[in-house]
């Protein structure tokens, strides 16, 4: 079989673009990484039990690579990490007075729009997510971004989430 040119540059964008990162963000901003961020739980809206949990840790590790000092992450007790939703408007309410009595000058916090692997014969890791990061004490949004990646076959779902993840708070660190 013979393949002329433009099918085979069109097989090959398809294939560097299936690994790409799609990322928007509201605008560029550069935030210092000094002094205490606070991560609470992303609100999960996929059929995957503890996305939001499993993306918040994944925030929280990426935010020390790219230098912040000090990040204390929403705790878990009583076993809510196991069922929590970030949703309702008890676990709201007890967020919003945990990050009152804390002394920080960002609060990140996000929804999980994918995280699973993709059914079929590869079943491709896909994750989807928003990040929006506030400044303290008075709330104000100073970035929000959306990014989503499918992975390749062999990778796995938190990796994929952590390219995601990272490439939505890398340009806003500094």
């Amino acid at each position: 079989m013979r393949l002329s040119i433009p099918l085979l540059g069109t097989l090959l964008l398809a294939t560097v673009l299936a690994g790409c990162t799609h990322v928007r963000s509201s605008q560029d901003v550069e935030l210092s990484g000094e002094g205490n961020w606070l991560v609470l739980p992303m609100v999960n809206r996929t059929a995957t039990p503890q996305a939001g949990l499993r993306a918040a840790s994944i925030v929280e590790s990426v935010l020390y690579r790219h230098g912040v000092n000090s990040v204390t992450r929403y705790p878990e007790s009583d076993n809510e990490g196991v069922l929590f939703e970030g949703t309702s408007a008890a676990n709201r309410k007890k967020m919003n007075q945990w990050v009152a009595s804390q002394s920080a000058q960002y609060v990140v916090s996000g929804v999980v729009h994918e995280w699973r692997y993709k059914t079929g014969v590869d079943g491709e890791p896909a994750v989807g997510v928003m990040i929006e990061i506030r400044e303290l004490p008075a709330g104000r949004i100073v970035y929000s971004g959306t990014g989503s990646r499918a992975g390749w076959a062999r990778q796995s779902l938190s990796e994929t989430g952590q390219k995601v993840i990272d490439k939505l708070l890398a340009p806003v660190v500094q």
